[in-house]
C-alpha cells in the first residue's frame, strides 16, 4: 500500500444477505479511531435487539496496520475474520464493517457461516462509495505577519490547509499538508523566517 495515499469508504451502506433461514445485516462506515468504531456498532446492535451477534472488524491507520476482527460468539473464525478479509481485499483502511446476524433455526456450520459473514460484508462494500484520501502531515507554523499571506498561500497551493491561526505579537497557524510537503516547503520557509514545528 502506498504511504502517501489511502483508501475508504465515505458515508455508511448497508447490505443484506440471507443464507438458509438465516440472514445477514452488514453495515460499512468510516471511522478514524476505535472508539468511533466501538459506538456505531453498538448502535447498529441496537437498532436489531432481537439479532443473536454483532459481529464486527475494522482497520485503521495510513498503511492500515491496526486492526481487529470479533465474532461475538459465533466459532472462532466464522465471522470476524471473513469480514476483514472482504475489507482487505479492496485495500482499505479507517473502516469498519458491523454484521447483525438473525438466527433463522437451521445451523450453517463452520463454512456457511464464513460464507455467510463475507457475503454480507462484501454486499455492503459493494454499494459503499469508495475513496482516495492523501495522508495528511500537521505543523505548526509561526510568522510574522509580513509573511503570513506568502505561508498561507504555499499552504493552499500544495493540497494543504489552515485549521486555525492565531494573531498576537506574530502569526501561527496550525495547518495540515499533504505528507512530504513540510520538507519540501521547509528551506523556502526557514530562509522567510517561518519556524516549523512538526505535530
Amino acid at each position: 500500500m502506498s504511504t502517501d495515499r489511502y483508501r475508504t469508504v465515505e458515508g455508511t451502506s448497508e447490505g443484506i444477505h440471507r443464507e438458509l433461514a438465516s440472514k445477514f445485516i452488514a453495515r460499512a462506515f468510516p471511522i478514524t479511531e476505535e472508539a468511533g468504531f466501538k459506538s456505531i456498532a453498538e448502535r447498529f446492535g441496537n437498532e436489531h435487539p432481537a439479532s443473536r451477534h454483532v459481529c464486527y472488524a475494522w482497520i485503521l491507520g495510513d498503511a492500515a496496520d491496526r486492526y481487529r476482527a470479533n465474532d461475538d460468539g459465533e466459532p472462532s473464525g466464522t465471522a470476524g475474520l471473513p469480514i476483514l478479509r472482504r475489507m482487505r481485499s479492496l485495500g482499505l483502511t479507517y473502516c469498519g464493517v458491523a454484521v447483525v446476524r438473525y438466527f433463522g433455526g437451521t445451523l450453517l456450520g463452520k463454512a456457511g457461516l464464513i460464507h455467510a459473514y463475507g457475503e454480507a460484508a462484501r454486499i455492503a462494500l459493494e454499494k459503499a462509495t469508495i475513496v482516495e484520501r492523501v495522508v495528511m502531515e500537521g505543523a505548526i507554523l509561526r510568522c510574522g505577519y509580513d509573511r503570513f499571506d506568502g505561508m498561507k498561500s504555499d499552504v493552499a497551493t500544495h493540497g494543504g490547509r489552515i485549521i486555525e491561526s492565531t494573531f498576537a505579537a506574530d502569526c501561527s497557524a496550525i495547518v495540515e499538508l499533504p505528507k512530504g510537503t513540510l520538507a519540501e516547503l521547509l528551506p523556502k520557509w526557514s530562509l522567510l523566517g517561518v519556524s516549523v514545528q512538526p505535530q
